[in-house]
């Protein structure tokens, strides 16, 4: 993930947990708050209870992947913070994507189909 679409510095994680909405599942949190810019931004927070540095790793590799491949699904112009549980490092891929997009359609931050 190119630099310019990671939300970096603590205080921009911490204004999307403490301003933005939130939803989850049981495999992560996903927080947003609309941005004034043409791109979102995004940060993957796996915290100590996930286990190890490598347990963290995995489960960010897999957060990452999963983004990745729903990136051309998402509006543009928010800040979103993913937050990993520990399930998610069980879990089957495909669970994962399905779950993020499921939390991405529910707080609307899918473009709209049009058939």
């Amino acid at each position: 993930m190119q630099r310019r679409l990671r939300l970096t510095r603590n205080d921009e994680i911490n204004r999307v947990r403490q301003d933005g909405q939130t939803l989850a599942n049981t495999n992560l949190v996903l927080g947003f708050l609309p941005n004034q810019l043409k791109q979102n931004r995004i940060a993957i927070i796996a915290g100590r209870s996930l286990g190890g540095a490598v347990q963290r790793n995995f489960a960010k590799r897999r957060l990452r992947s999963a983004i990745q491949s729903l990136v051309s699904e998402f509006d543009q112009g928010f800040d979103m913070v993913l937050i990993a549980r520990k399930p998610i490092l069980t879990v089957n891929y495909a669970l994962i994507v399905t779950g993020l997009r499921d939390l991405a359609r529910d707080a609307g931050l899918l473009k709209d189909e049009i058939n």
